[in-house]
């Protein structure tokens, strides 16, 4: 057993643990946690806040604008459904999600599932009823959504206000919260992966007009 084991706070004068040894065992309990872009172990310095993790993730995603969609798609190149084009984006930035929506539900924090509680970056998830989730999109701000839809053709931007853009808002069922000061909120894969979920089925919004 590592030293650092032997080691609660309560027994720290019997045997004169440090506090640089409780501080690595804190370490090790909250491995399990991405810190992606976040400051570096060991160093006083702030993590560099010159770019919103927000904004680094949606002009990731504005970049693949117009990419068509493909039912089982992950990449630019084959196409996106939309699980795989969240999990593409967001890994670009080093935040490693799972693959399905139904998956992604379980990552980063929660946040109560009302557009007026968004902010930009989250993930927003969605169900028709009586059914599980099946389609997940990312909160860009403003009123919209931008996201890989079956319905719409491809990766495209859609606003809440419109009668299409209503069907989402109805279905909202969750959201979740991914970044936060430049760091990742997302739990280790392992513990929020559930393997064999099948790829998410395509959405069912009306068509835009």
């Amino acid at each position: 057993m590592r030293p650092a084991a032997l080691c609660p706070a309560a027994l720290l004068l019997i045997t004169g643990c440090t506090q640089a040894t409780l501080a690595r065992s804190a370490s090790d309990i909250l491995g399990s946690v991405i810190l992606a872009g976040g400051p570096t172990s060991g160093t006083s310095r702030p993590a560099p806040r010159a770019t919103p993790p927000a904004a680094r993730v949606l002009g990731e995603a504005e970049e693949h604008l117009g990419t068509r969609y493909t039912w089982g798609g992950s990449t630019p190149a084959e196409g996106f459904d939309c699980s795989g084009y969240v999990k593409y984006v967001y890994a670009q930035h080093g935040v490693r999600l799972p693959r399905t929506s139904r998956e992604q539900v379980r990552a980063g924090q929660a946040v109560t599932a009302r557009v007026a509680s968004l902010r930009a970056g989250d993930l927003m998830l969605f169900a028709e009823s009586q059914k599980p989730i099946s389609h997940v999109a990312i909160y860009a701000g403003g009123g919209r959504i931008i996201h890989s839809s079956s319905s719409g053709g491809g990766v495209r931007y859609d606003e809440l206000s419109t009668r299409r853009g209503q069907w989402y808002v109805r279905n909202m069922v969750a959201a979740r919260r991914l970044t936060a000061d430049g760091r990742s909120l997302v739990q280790a894969l392992e513990l929020i992966s559930q393997p064999g979920l099948p790829f998410d089925p395509p959405d069912r919004a009306p068509r835009p007009q």
